[in-house]
This record gives C-alpha cells, structure tokens and sequence, in this order.
C-alpha cells in the first residue's frame, strides 16, 4: 500500500493520473445511470489507484479499467435511476454525437435493442472491448480471468449478439411483410390496383 510521502511515487501517480484520466473518466461517464457523479467516481477510481501503487501492474490499462468497472457498479447498485432520465440522456449523447446521426436509426435501435437482450456480463464484455478498445490482455485484467477465458467470453458474446440482432432483424422484416401484406390486401378488396 502506497503511503504517498515519496517523489517518485507521486510522480509515477501523476503520471498515471495523466495517462488514463480522460479515459477512465468517458469509461465511468457512460456506464453511470447519473452522469453528475462522473467527476467523483473517476477520482475514486484513482485514489484506488494512489492506495494501491505498489500493486499496480504493467501495463496499467486492464488494472485500471477493471477498478472502474467495480466502482461504477458499486456506485450504481447504490443509486437507483430515474428511467426518464436515462432515456434523455441517451437521446440527447446520440443527437450530440454527429457520428451516431450518420448511423442508420433503424439498425442502431435493432442493435441496442438486441444488446438489452444481452447478460450484464456479455454487455459489459462487448462494451469494454468496443467503445473502450481494449487489447485482450487489458481486457481480461480488467474482467479479472485469463486472457485464453477472456477470449472465449468475448468470442461466446460476439455469437450471442449476432443471434439477437438476427432475431430482431427477422422480427421486423416480418412485421415489415405483414404490414405490407394487410395494406395489399385492404387495396385489393376495395377493388383498387395492387
């Protein structure tokens, strides 16, 4: 346990602290059900850090992403969200973002739709490794198991999002059909053409 009273400690933290900060601090911002607690979350996370300096391994990144992970899901066992507010939030971070405007609305929301479908394991997994572009070795620190359990988790959730996202796809290409076969058939019994 670092005691703090030490230069190069504080500069190794510094350092630390400069490397990561932004993106333990976007880490801990999307997973947050109240993003007001961002800030104070995120300096959790280092003063976790700072305690546990002599333990911390190189490469930090795993390490670090993995304390984040247990201390939003600490902070958000412990605050309950308003569901309103969540769902403003994310409409308002996917209007803000030009690039998720770009996306086609009706495959983001069949994805987003099949990731709800998901464990909290298999989406935390996904999530890690595509929004926070994790290597494999960071992301089984983070995860705290093996890289070869790492892999076969993130390959195991790949396949069950792929099926989700199939099974939406189906289900609105036949709700798609079925609408469009009512509508022919309203035309064709009013004597209109087809």
């Amino acid at each position: 346990m670092a005691t703090g009273g030490d230069a190069s400690d504080q500069q190794r933290f510094a350092l630390i602290y400069q490397r990561h900060y932004a993106l333990i601090h976007a880490y801990v911002a999307r997973r947050l059900w109240h993003r007001g607690l961002a800030d104070d979350v995120t300096a959790e996370v280092f003063t976790v850090a700072w305690r546990r300096l002599d333990d911390i391994p190189s490469p930090i990144g795993g390490w670090l992403f993995g304390v984040a992970r247990l201390v939003v899901m600490a902070t958000n066992r412990a605050t309950v969200p308003d569901p309103l507010e969540l769902v403003d939030e994310a409409v308002a971070a996917r209007e803000a973002d030009p690039s998720a405007r770009a996306v086609d609305r009706a495959e983001l929301e069949r994805v987003s739709a099949a990731l709800a479908t998901l464990s909290d394991s298999d989406r935390e997994i996904l999530l890690l490794m595509a929004w926070e572009a994790l290597p494999l070795a960071q992301l089984a620190e983070a995860l705290e198991c093996s890289v070869a359990a790492a892999g076969v988790r993130l390959h195991r959730a790949r396949q069950r999002l792929r099926r989700a996202v199939d099974r939406s796809g189906e289900s609105s290409r036949q709700g798609s059909t079925q609408r469009l076969g009512t509508s022919l058939g309203a035309r064709r019994q009013g004597g209109g053409r087809p």
